[in-house]
């Protein structure tokens, strides 16, 4: 079980990764926000290129993020029902949505995500007209990668919530994300 703990943490370790990225990439959006608003109230510019960017950013942002939102256990659910149920039966039934609905879903996601990507790539695709953002095969990279990021983040989830069912003294809470520094028990 230490095993499937460590996979788990290992599973995370990249959804983290990008969730610093997104916080970064937060930091570019709100300066281009700035300077697009300020240009355009002030000086009278502006450009379909800074709103473009600035739609790529947003939309970057928000898909990187599944994957961490996924192990924070902030992703959206339906608590009405939930709550009602022992936490053993929740644990199950994160377990069965993960395999039955999540990774298939992401596997379909990043199969033709990638294909939608390389084909802008290909087509050296870009914006209409030519006055916005260029190669935007670099966006339609992140649905790939945010599928791959979510399965990462999903299994690892999944993996947390067996080790609960079948050994609950290893974690101390099976939807807390693992703390980055910890030795042996990861969940604590």
């Amino acid at each position: 079980m230490t095993n499937a703990l460590r996979l788990a943490a290992l599973l995370a370790w990249p959804c983290r990764i990008f969730a610093v990225f997104c916080g970064i990439l937060l930091f570019v959006l709100t300066g281009v926000i700035v300077y697009d608003v300020i240009g355009r109230r002030f000086f009278a510019t502006g450009s379909f290129f800074l709103q473009e960017l600035e739609w790529h950013l947003h939309g970057a942002i928000a898909v990187l993020a599944f994957g961490y939102a996924y192990i924070k256990n902030a992703h959206v659910r339906i608590d009405v029902l939930a709550l009602r149920l022992s936490n053993r039966m929740r644990l199950r039934i994160e377990v069965a949505a993960i395999v039955l609905f999540l990774v298939p879903c992401m596997i379909f996601i990043a199969i033709y995500g990638y294909e939608f990507a390389e084909r802008a790539f290909v087509r050296s695709e870009g914006s209409l007209g030519g006055i916005g953002v260029p190669h935007r095969w670099i966006i339609k990279s992140a649905v790939p990668l945010s599928a791959v990021l979510t399965l990462f983040g999903g299994i690892s989830v999944a993996l947390r919530a067996i080790v609960a069912l079948r050994r609950p003294d290893l974690l101390a809470d099976p939807f807390a994300d693992p703390a980055p520094d910890a030795d042996m028990q990861p969940y604590a």
